[in-house]
């Protein structure tokens, strides 16, 4: 069961301007671009200082926005519908709020491990400036009347209607407490899988759970620290593409290398740059030389040790480049989102590296059955594109619901 709620947040009175990609796949020359405007959200999400001073600053960038009115609150509890579109690709889902004790009670799925260190991190704003201002991404498992739902929410007027980083995004409010009602009810019997945000949903849990032991609140109010800012979309509006790794050095002839991956894959050598097509094939890049890779095996001990992303893991990337902690290593790093080989290749030519491993991008069913069967994939095994926007919502956590 996933109970949800309509919320009463921020939203940016220049959203074009305002909004930005999370703050976790923000490069750094697209961070100082960025921070030439003094009305973007960058300055709340990745703040400028060291240690603690930077958490002071995003809480000060936070109450800027309020009393220069950059952003304003909105005057009615509503749900949304966020909708991205482009000539090759379009998604929609809801923003709203998720009980944070369905978090607990896992029908908020996970289906990756968060690191200390980031968590940490989210945790430290999250305490210092009281406010969520990304998403976290989930899915429901696809359902019609859901969805006829966004549909009749689209035929109102857009609260936005922007372009930004190569797509048209539009936002409706739905502030008609039947609708939400109606919805309510439909996500009842529901789970929700987390796509991306896994980080910023464990901080939110940890902020609520540190609320609800505090002697002084009166447990019969609703609080907005109880509800998770949340997209929740449709598992058929979802693109997931692959996220690929790169290896800067093989210590090792490639033949040898080649010779020891004979054991797992049949291997074939092509003569330019590709996309594998399919579950279980793969394209190596090898020192400039590029091979199609299948894997021999057939059954595998779980769903999890059949991912492609785990195999490599598993039996090349941990027992044969003996890069045990791919968190830690330096000599492995990923590249999500490209789906061009060409570029992939430059990564080798121009930059230098030794192996890039092109994968074939995990399946949403996958991830849905991992999540359910409580088990968890390896890091960095999906990259859901277009990702979406910060800042359309900004969900106060100090304010009573």
């Amino acid at each position: 069961m996933v109970k949800i709620s309509a919320i009463k947040p921020y939203i940016p009175k220049e959203p074009q301007s305002f909004c930005t990609y999370p703050y976790d796949v923000i490069e750094k020359e697209e961070e100082a671009k960025l921070k030439k405007n003094p009305n973007s959200l960058i300055h709340l999400i990745l703040p400028d200082g060291e240690g603690e001073e930077k958490y002071k600053n995003a809480k000060s960038a936070y109450q800027r926005y309020k009393d220069e009115n950059i952003i304003h609150k909105v005057d009615h509890e509503s749900i949304f519908v966020y909708r991205q579109e482009s000539a090759d690709f379009s998604q929609q889902g809801f923003i709203l709020g998720i009980s944070l004790q369905d978090y607990e009670d896992g029908n908020i799925v996970k289906h990756e491990h968060t690191r200390e260190k980031p968590l940490l991190d989210r945790m430290k704003h999250i305490n210092t400036t009281r406010v969520a201002a990304g998403l976290v991404w989930s899915v429901y498992q696809y359902n019609k009347q859901i969805n006829k739902i966004q549909e009749k929410i689209k035929k109102s007027k857009p609260l936005f209607e922007f372009e930004l980083y190569g797509y048209r995004h539009i936002l409706w409010q739905e502030t008609n407490k039947k609708v939400i009602k109606q919805l309510a009810q439909l996500l009842e019997d529901k789970k929700a899988y987390i796509a991306d945000g896994h980080h910023r949903a464990a901080s939110a849990a940890k902020y609520r759970k540190q609320q609800l032991s505090n002697s002084n609140i009166d447990h019969n109010k609703d609080f907005s620290w109880n509800y998770l800012l949340s997209y929740l979309a449709s598992d058929d509006q979802v693109r997931i593409l692959a996220y690929n790794r790169v290896i800067r050095q093989l210590d090792e002839e490639p033949k040898h290398f080649l010779k020891r991956l004979e054991k797992i894959y049949e291997i074939e050598s092509v003569e330019k740059a590709f996309n594998p097509v399919s579950k279980h094939e793969m394209a190596l890049c090898l020192k400039g030389n590029w091979f199609k890779l299948k894997v021999k095996a057939t059954s595998f001990g779980s769903r999890v040790e059949g991912l492609d992303v785990s195999i490599l893991q598993d039996k090349v990337i941990g027992p044969i480049l003996n890069i045990k902690d791919i968190r830690a290593s330096d000599n492995i790093f990923f590249v999500g989102g490209v789906q061009d080989p060409e570029l992939l290749e430059q990564y080798i030519k121009k930059k230098e590296n030794a192996i890039v491993f092109n994968l074939f991008p995990v399946d949403i069913k996958d991830l849905e059955y991992i999540a359910e069967s409580g088990d968890v994939m390896p890091p960095k095994s999906t990259w859901f594109d277009p990702k979406v926007l910060s800042g359309l919502i900004l969900h106060d956590l100090s304010e009573n619901k």
